[in-house]
């Protein structure tokens, strides 16, 4: 009896390869589930995700291979090309999952972006929380509860801001006093209101402190410095950015850990200083 072929590929060889396919998916899943039981007792849950991922991807990676290769034993380029104009819709989707599968495996290994990382992804994003990572994309949501499902080609092409992995942000404030006001004073205030936020640098609780000492003191991060950076450089800057009539513009420069909280910190640093300035009967508006 002869075989029944489809392109180069017979009718048998596309059923075993159909069924390696689904089994590959499933072991896949299992897989991710099994390291998950086995490892969330024992890692923190970021570090149990990202091992079930690579494992999960090393079972997708070796299934597909095996089907390709030893079920289907052909050029899948020449498969799809035989196939006419259903072919070419097939080779453009596989084109594109097969772009996002390799990102994935990349951003598994290279691992510019973890779970709950904050980040920014070129455009695409505000600062947002890496809520999941998969073979094909990557989930995040936003401060307002935007989820945005990013494939993971368009990720790994894009400009990456990774805040968790930095440690610490400076946020420029800008604020407008008087021409005619005492500046030295209202930068001693300003100095003594951030120093009094316990969610500003360097005046934080020892356990964050500890925390950041230990950023400071990694080969990555030192190398960004000239010398040898510690908690000074933290200390609050006041910059005059501008003044021309009726105002002199301030810059002041703050430095936090929590990027997710940003808007609150300097909501609240600006309340305080409005108090102050109120008790010192100091004219001011932020810019």
């Amino acid at each position: 009896m002869m075989d029944i072929l489809i392109g180069n590929v017979t009718l048998d060889n596309l059923l075993i390869f159909i069924l390696t396919f689904i089994l590959t998916l499933v072991g896949g899943n299992a897989s991710y589930v099994l390291m998950r039981r086995m490892l969330d007792k024992r890692l923190s849950l970021r570090y149990s995700k990202s091992i079930s991922k690579v494992t999960e991807y090393a079972v997708y990676a070796a299934g597909f291979s095996a089907g390709i290769y030893y079920v289907l034993g052909l050029d899948f380029k020449a498969f799809v090309a035989s196939l006419g104009i259903m072919g070419i819709a097939v080779a453009f989707a596989s084109q594109q999952i097969i772009q996002n599968i390799i990102a994935g495996i990349l951003i598994a290994l290279n691992r510019p972006i973890q779970l709950d990382d904050w980040v920014e992804i070129g455009s695409e994003t505000g600062i947002s929380n890496i809520k999941d990572i998969t073979l094909t994309r990557t989930v995040l949501r936003d401060s307002s509860g935007k989820l945005y499902y990013i494939p993971n080609s368009v990720l790994i092409s894009s400009i990456i801001i990774n805040y968790t992995k930095s440690g610490f942000v400076e946020v420029p404030v800008s604020l407008k006093v008087p021409h005619a006001s005492d500046i030295e004073k209202i930068k001693n205030i300003i100095i003594d209101v951030a120093n009094e936020n316990p969610s500003i640098l360097p005046n934080v609780d020892n356990n964050e402190k500890d925390i950041i000492t230990q950023i400071i003191d990694l080969p990555s991060i030192k190398v960004l410095f000239k010398e040898k950076p510690d908690l000074a450089m933290f200390d609050p800057r006041i910059l005059i950015s501008d003044f021309s009539e009726p105002d002199v513009t301030l810059s002041i420069r703050l430095w936090i850990r929590e990027i997710n909280r940003k808007d609150d910190i300097i909501s609240e640093f600006l309340e305080e200083l409005l108090k102050k300035f109120k008790e010192e009967k100091i004219v001011s508006s932020p810019d």
